[in-house]
């Protein structure tokens, strides 16, 4: 008996250090999930900006696939050829700097003319693969200011691949989606 409360003692010494080995080993492992935690967050953030920019850029090289249902004769019309009017609209006081700033950060301008209708209009457009309520704001605020500048009527639109219930209900800016 006195030797099998021995081997006992040896096992349970064994366990002992075994034990003290797993929890370093869990401490380490803890520390790496934390850091791949981190790292997921990182790279989700960045593929969302990927897909956003790319989004950005199929809508914008293939404009007349996505206004062309809405519109006849749909246009694009540079930033860079806008520029000058806007500028000028700066100078004249009709637009603040910081409107200004914003102008230069919308996606699209592109005019045409209604299907339905034949009434010309032009569009400032907000491309966003996740449609949230601060994409609308800004779509509506941007479009405002345009209006200001090219002294017409300007509507404001949001071409979209996903979006919330919630969000969808929104009457004042023009909402594209599609499949992307």
């Amino acid at each position: 008996m006195k030797q099998d409360v021995a081997v006992l003692k040896q096992d349970v010494a064994v366990l002992k250090q075994d034990v003290a080995v797993l929890k370093q080993d869990v401490a380490v492992l803890k520390q790496e999930v934390t850091i791949l935690k981190q790292d997921m967050k990182y790279l989700k953030g960045e593929f969302g900006r990927f897909k956003g920019r790319e989004f950005e850029r199929t809508v914008r090289e293939r404009y007349y696939a996505y206004f062309g249902r809405l519109l006849k004769k749909a246009k694009l019309i540079e930033m860079f050829g806008l520029v000058e009017q806007i500028d000028d609209a700066e100078e004249r006081g009709e637009i603040t700097p910081e409107e200004r700033d914003s102008l230069f950060e919308l996606d699209l301008v592109v005019s045409g003319k209604i299907r339905s209708t034949g009434k010309e209009v032009t569009l400032a457009v907000e491309i966003s693969y996740s449609l949230y309520p601060e994409d609308l704001e800004r779509a509506k605020k941007r479009a405002e200011i345009l209006s200001k500048v090219l002294k017409k009527e300007v509507i404001p639109a949001v071409v979209y691949v996903e979006a919330s219930e919630r969000v969808l209900e929104e009457e004042e800016v023009l909402l594209i989606p599609v499949n992307y």
